[in-house]
C-alpha cells in the first residue's frame, strides 16, 4: 500500500533479467506489551508464517546504487498471536524493501522495511471482549521491521532475521495501543528464472542536482481520543518546510505545522462551546528523510509553540512518506504521534518549488 508509491516509480518496469523469487519464512515469537496494561493479552508464545515474492531492481536509477541494489517485493504474515480467545489471529499484506547495509557477491546484511495493510480477528467489544485493550478495529495498518542476514545458492536464497511486525489504526478508532509481535525468522526463497548479472544496468548519465526545494502540504485525517466510544473528529493540518540535501542519500529540513483537531474540544470541556478556528495549534519541526528517487520515507520531530489547551505531550512526531509526481506536485502519507501514542493520520498534497 505505502511502499508501493516506491515501487510505482519505474522500479518495476524494464526489469529484464531480473526474475521473480517465491518463498516461505517462518517466524517464531510473542506478544511484547510496550505498556504494563497490555500483558493481560500475553499468554504464551505463538508461530507465525510468511508467503512473499520477491524482486532485485534493476540499477536503471541511480539511487538503486546508493543503496546497493535492494529488493522489493510483497508479503502475507499471518500470526496465531498465542491469545484465540481476546486477539484470534493477526494478518499483514505488506509491501517491502530489504536495503543491504553490506553486500558480498553471494550474501548481504540489511534491513527489511514493510508497510501495508493488516487485519486483527477479534477487535475490541465492550461487550464481547473488553480485555481486547489493544486494538479498537478489524482493520489496521500493519509495519514491518526485520534486521535480515541473506545467503544465496544458486536460485535458493536463505534468511534468518529478528524482527518486529505492529498493527495499529493510528487512533482512528480506539483503543489504540497496538499489538507487537517481536520474532525470530528463518526463510527460504526460489527464483523462477536464473539471474542475468549482465542486466544490471550500470549508469553513466550525469546525476540530479541535491535535493533543495520548498514545500506546503495540506492534509486530512480523523480520530477519537479520551475514551472508546468517545467520538470521531476530522483534523486538518498544513505544514510548510525548507529541505536541503546532505547527501545522495539523505536530506534534513526545517519547518512549521498547523493543527486543526476536534477532539481537542472532547478531553478539554472547557472547549466544547468554542469555535472550530479555536482547536488550532501551531508548532516548528526538524527533520530527516531517506531520499529514494522521487520518493521519501521522513521523520519529524516538533514542538507546540501554541496549543489552546495541552496535548498529550508538548512535543509530536511524524513518519511517513511523500512522493513527486510532475514539476511541483508533492503526495503526503503520514502518521503524527505524542511518543508512541498515535495521535492521527494525514493524508494529503502539497506543492513545491526550488
Amino acid at each position: 500500500m505505502v511502499l508501493g508509491m516506491f515501487l510505482s516509480q519505474g522500479v518495476m518496469a524494464q526489469e529484464a533479467g531480473q526474475p521473480f523469487s517465491l518463498g516461505l519464512r517462518a517466524h517464531y515469537g510473542f506478544l511484547w506489551p510496550h505498556r504494563p496494561s497490555s500483558w493481560v493479552l500475553v499468554e504464551g508464545h505463538a508461530p507465525a508464517f510468511e508467503l512473499f515474492a520477491e524482486r532485485q531492481v534493476s540499477g536503471a536509477q541511480h539511487w538503486h546504487h546508493d543503496y546497493l541494489m535492494p529488493s522489493y517485493g510483497m508479503g502475507l504474515l499471518y500470526s496465531t498471536m498465542a491469545n484465540p480467545g481476546r486477539i484470534g489471529a493477526g494478518v499483514g499484506l505488506k509491501p517491502f524493501m530489504f536495503l543491504p547495509f553490506v553486500r558480498g557477491e553471494r550474501s548481504a546484511f540489511g534491513i527489511r522495511l514493510g508497510w501495508g495493510i493488516g487485519y486483527i480477528v477479534k477487535a475490541y467489544d465492550r461487550r464481547d471482549n473488553t480485555k481486547q485493550i489493544a486494538i479498537g478495529s478489524r482493520i489496521n495498518t500493519a509495519i514491518q521491521l526485520m534486521p535480515e542476514y541473506r545467503a544465496q545458492l544458486g536460485r535458493w536464497a536463505v534468511t534468518a532475521g529478528v524482527g518486529i511486525d505492529h498493527w495499529s489504526n493510528g487512533s482512528f478508532q480506539l483503543p489504540n495501543l497496538g499489538l507487537n509481535y517481536l520474532s525470530i525468522g528463518v526463510g527460504a526463497g526460489y527464483a523462477l528464472a536464473a539471474a542475468d548479472p549482465a542486466s544490471l544496468r550500470t549508469l553513466t548519465d550525469q546525476r540530479e542536482a541535491p535535493l533543495r526545494e520548498w514545500s506546503v502540504v495540506g492534509a486530512f485525517g480523523i480520530n477519537e481520543t479520551g475514551s472508546p466510544l468517545s467520538g470521531q473528529y476530522t483534523v486538518y493540518s498544513l505544514s510548510g518546510q525548507r529541505s536541503w540535501g546532505i547527501s545522495r542519500k539523505s536530506a534534513l529540513s526545517a519547518g512549521a505545522d498547523l493543527f486543526n483537531k476536534g477532539t481537542l474540544a472532547v478531553v478539554n470541556p472547557e472547549l466544547a462551546d468554542e469555535d472550530r478556528v479555536a482547536l488550532t495549534q501551531f508548532g516548528v519541526h526538524g527533520g530527516y528523510a531517506l531520499l529514494f528517487g522521487k520518493g521519501e520515507l521522513f521523520l519529524h520531530m516538533g514542538v507546540y509553540v501554541y496549543t489552546p489547551a495541552p496535548d498529550e505531550a508538548p512535543v509530536y512526531q511524524r513518519i511517513g512518506i511523500r512522493y513527486r509526481t510532475g514539476r511541483h506536485l508533492l503526495w503526503n502519507m503520514s502518521l503524527k504521534s505524542h511518543y508512541a501514542v498515535a495521535d492521527h493520520w494525514e493524508f494529503g498534497v502539497g506543492y513545491r518549488w526550488d
